[in-house]
């Protein structure tokens, strides 16, 4: 092995909780909860001897040389700390006001990231290896915190045993935006009826239970980090490095892009549900709900002005997004006896969302990234459409139904293909749903769940890449192409390459349905294995199989593109559960 990379890393988690009654007043209690995450891990990369990664030509190439030993290191600190405390009251009472609860409190989260890293370089005189300088950050430190905070309260009300309301406002802060704009309000308000209990359905045989539900309520989003970093309001600078000086002694400053008016993305969601139970033994039990969900203020990434930092794009609060839908849970107790249970637990919902307002565009990008150059993109957030749509040309077929290449579809009718002829072409799934197996029988045991989407579309990355004609010739006289296999239809022979519009055709969108098989498990439990101890033996094996028509290599990518991600493993399991 000529290159070791061991990434060890040491980790701790603690929590400890405080529930403190209070003598003076029986129903009020003092809760503390303190927990600490930290970790603290290293890198280290080494070359051994006569490693070819590290040979290089010295002398105008009448020596060489090869770097044995470390090529990098880093050492990294995460440090997590939380904490929550708040005072609950309860008190009921006889009559038609039952019951209430009442909590309010604070929250502390502080999330801190401290680092440092050992570069090298290779020396172009000698061609050894040595530490590259930095004198403006010598020990090439990172340091980075997230902090949030938050006041909180909520009262629940029983009315009667027959009515509840539930009231809750969140004040949440977070140090990604500026004092001004840091603070987030989000109330909630929900009330449900238990139906059962009136006196009108006190004799309806066949219901056991059924509740209804309303709600109305706020929530924030503001984790942004992954995409602007720590300090997206703070206006700073980076430091260039000892090469990029103009003058000697003289630091070359760049402006790092910022927006001091960031502040939280807000989403209202309106929901009516109904919880029920139905029929002898519970045969039918679940839930239904519908909502509407409504987001202002959304974070997206949007192009900028010339000038602006050292980027082209940065985070906004740019537009509002409206989706719609129902959920739908059944579970289906089909027997119950004292050897035998069966019962298949089932859901299935639908949403659709709607890009309404993106303020002074009509359209922003929304990534979507292909591999065919830097930012290559096909995925937009428009106006009227879905967000994360692809903005596609609509390729032609001859009457054989075979792609004819370089041919779209002139959507304007005005002569020429241009990007004016694009359309959007939704790619996230409306439809989603899962469903489960399960079923005990004396000593056995067998559970199974499947899960799967009606609908969508993904972009076939390995066509783009693999899937041409000219791919298969030989770029030089020492190594081979990887092509896709066009005796099976996996590519098309009519296509010589993919250049021009043909990356944004949709011929390489194909429909994204699919049932996936999460996990089978079987197994047999030994009662009074030893004494009064039971022993169960079990199976188990997850991601066993997928039924699709996708030609790609998995239809369920969140981006949509299938771009040769690590392939999701089929795993299998064997164990022993002892119960003493």
């Amino acid at each position: 092995m000529q290159r070791t990379r061991p990434e060890k890393a040491v980790r701790f988690l603690g929590n400890i909780e405080f529930d403190y009654k209070m003598h003076f007043l029986p129903e009020l209690r003092a809760v503390v909860n303190l927990g600490l995450d930290a970790s603290r891990a290293r890198i280290r990369e080494n070359f051994s001897n006569n490693s070819l990664a590290t040979y290089r030509v010295i002398n105008s190439g009448a020596n060489y040389v090869f770097n044995s030993g470390k090529n990098y290191s880093e050492n990294q600190t995460m440090t997590n700390t939380t904490l929550d405390s708040y005072l609950a009251y309860t008190k009921t009472f006889d009559g038609f006001f039952k019951k209430f609860d009442i909590q309010g409190g604070y929250s502390y989260q502080n999330f801190k990231n401290d680092g440092n890293k050992e570069i090298y370089r290779y020396n172009e005189t000698t061609g050894v290896r040595e530490v590259l300088p930095n004198d403006n950050n010598p020990n090439n430190r990172y340091y980075n915190v997230l902090n949030l905070q938050s006041f909180f309260g909520r009262a629940n009300f029983d009315f009667d045993n027959k009515y509840l309301l539930t009231l809750s406002l969140r004040a949440d802060g977070s140090s990604l935006f500026r004092e001004e704009n840091r603070w987030g309000y989000f109330p909630s308000a929900a009330l449900a009826w238990k139906l059962k209990e009136e006196s009108f359905m006190k004799n309806v045989n066949f219901i056991n239970d059924i509740k209804v539900r309303l709600g109305v309520g706020k929530t924030g989003q503001q984790d942004i980090t992954g995409t602007v970093g720590f300090y997206p309001s703070t206006p700073l600078f980076t430091v260039g490095s000892n090469t990029s000086q103009y003058l000697d002694n003289s630091n070359l400053y760049s402006a790092i892009a910022y927006n001091e008016d960031l502040t939280w993305e807000k989403t209202t969601t309106y929901n009516l549900g109904v919880d029920f139970d139905l029929f002898k033994n519970n045969f039918v039990s679940g839930s239904f709900d519908i909502y509407k969900r409504e987001t202002n203020d959304l974070l997206a990434r949007v192009p900028l002005p010339p000038g602006q930092g050292l980027s082209d794009t940065f985070i906004k609060n740019v537009g509002s997004t409206e989706s719609k839908g129902f959920e739908l849970g059944l579970n289906f107790k089909l027997i119950q006896t004292e050897n035998f249970t069966f019962e298949i637990p089932t859901n299935i919902a639908y949403t659709h969302a709607k890009v309404t307002d993106l303020k002074d565009v009509e359209k922003i990008s929304a990534g979507g990234s292909l591999p065919t150059g830097t930012n290559v993109n096909i995925a937009e957030h428009a106006v009227g459409f879905q967000p994360y749509s692809f903005w596609v040309f609509q390729q032609l077929y001859n009457e054989n139904g075979e792609a004819i290449p370089g041919a779209f579809v002139d959507r304007n009718a005005d002569g020429v293909i241009t990007n004016d002829d694009r359309y959007y072409k939704a790619v996230i799934p409306n439809w989603t749903f899962g469903f489960g197996i399960n079923f005990t029988y004396k000593k056995w045991d067998f559970s199974s769940s499947f899960r799967g989407q009606f609908g969508g579309q993904v972009y076939n990355a390995r066509k783009l890449t693999s899937g041409w004609a000219n791919r298969a010739i030989p770029t030089n006289s020492s190594s081979l192409s990887n092509v896709l296999d066009f005796y099976n239809g996996e590519a098309d022979i009519q296509f010589q390459n993919y250049n021009g519009n043909a990356t944004f055709s949709d011929y390489f969108l194909e429909d994204a349905t699919f049932l996936r098989c999460e996990n089978i498990v079987i197994g047999y439990r030994f009662n009074k294995f030893y004494k009064n101890s039971t022993m169960r033996v079990y199976g188990a094996v997850n991601n066993p199989f997928i039924l699709t028509k996708y030609t790609g290599q998995d239809p369920e990518n969140f981006g949509a593109i299938d771009n040769n991600f690590y392939p999701r493993p089929t795993s299998f399991t064997f164990g022993l559960n002892f119960d003493f």
